[in-house]
């Protein structure tokens, strides 16, 4: 068995009574990393250990890196329990783990704080209303200007800069967003900046994160739910069926190459018989957009 555990997301302080009495158990520890600031309690109480560090600098790829860490920790584990510990909570964001649990190999996951608190606090959000947790290599539909968002692995001004030229494809390019680097440390540090100057910043780190609070900027989500809002106490009888399939194609008949407005409109009005079809329980919206995306395929 391998006891999975988290280390916090800050110093010793984030470490729980159970990750500590795991540390002293007497079993092999195994780190994915020893660059975290709780490691030092580790150091300072004498406690032995084994990080993977080394792989980062002999293999080529971070896939590479987390699929030798599991093999070595399934070898080890094939005749006694071990320990191996991770930055932050098991769960979030973290590779290792889940490479771990789809290889059914026999865990015993013990919490630990995310990170995830610990940048909440740093640019004062409440996560109630919804936050969307992505990793840096998310492209513009990946993205909901209705929810929060929280960017991680921001590693480095190139990865910032992908990042800023994505977010414009889906945001106003004044549109704020928050740079963590070091959330809930001593070296902590938040700049709050237009989404347009994120690398222009020489803040980043492996411990870096984008936060990027809600906007009213439109996206097809809202689109969506706002046709929904004018639709639902409409009906769809043969009479308005007719006027709306009439539109479409004459609307399609005379489309012009360089109009965008014409073929909006006719995007429109093919959503709006979908969603009043919907509404008087013809199709089911959701089923439909899984044949939508069946032709889309094709």
């Amino acid at each position: 068995m391998i006891n999975v555990v988290g280390l916090g997301s800050t110093d010793y302080k984030d470490l729980t009574i159970e990750a500590l009495n795991i540390l002293k158990n007497g079993k092999e520890n195994f780190l994915r990393t020893d660059r975290h600031e709780s490691v030092k309690y580790i150091k300072e109480n004498k406690i032995e250990y084994k990080s993977f560090d080394y792989l980062y600098d002999e293999l080529e790829s971070f896939d590479e890196v987390y699929n030798k860490i599991v093999e070595i920790l399934i070898d080890e584990s094939k005749y006694k329990d071990i320990n191996y510990f991770v930055p932050g909570h098991p769960l979030v964001a973290e590779k290792t783990v889940k490479l771990l649990i789809e290889k059914n190999v026999h865990i015993n996951l013990v919490n630990g704080i995310s990170f995830i608190e610990p940048v909440l606090a740093a640019v004062g959000r409440d996560a109630v209303d919804g936050l969307l947790f992505l990793d840096s290599d998310a492209k513009r539909f990946d993205f909901d200007t209705s929810k929060d968002i929280l960017i991680t692995q921001v590693y480095n001004n190139r990865i910032a800069s992908d990042l800023s030229l994505n977010l414009q494809e889906t945001y106003d390019e004044m549109h704020k967003a928050f740079i963590i680097t070091d959330a809930g440390l001593k070296s902590q540090e938040v700049v709050e900046t237009e989404i347009y100057k994120l690398p222009r910043f020489d803040m980043y780190n492996h411990q870096s994160c984008v936060y990027v609070p809600r906007s009213d900027d439109i996206d097809f989500n809202k689109i969506l739910r706002k046709l929904n809002i004018e639709t639902e106490n409409e009906n769809l009888d043969e009479e308005s069926f007719e006027k709306l399939k009439d539109k479409i194609i004459n609307l399609s008949k005379n489309i012009n190459f360089d109009s965008e407005d014409e073929i909006n409109d006719i995007i429109v009005n093919c959503l709006i018989i979908l969603l009043l079809k919907d509404n008087e329980g013809y199709i089911n919206f959701r089923e439909n957009l899984k044949e939508i995306n069946k032709n889309w395929i094709k």
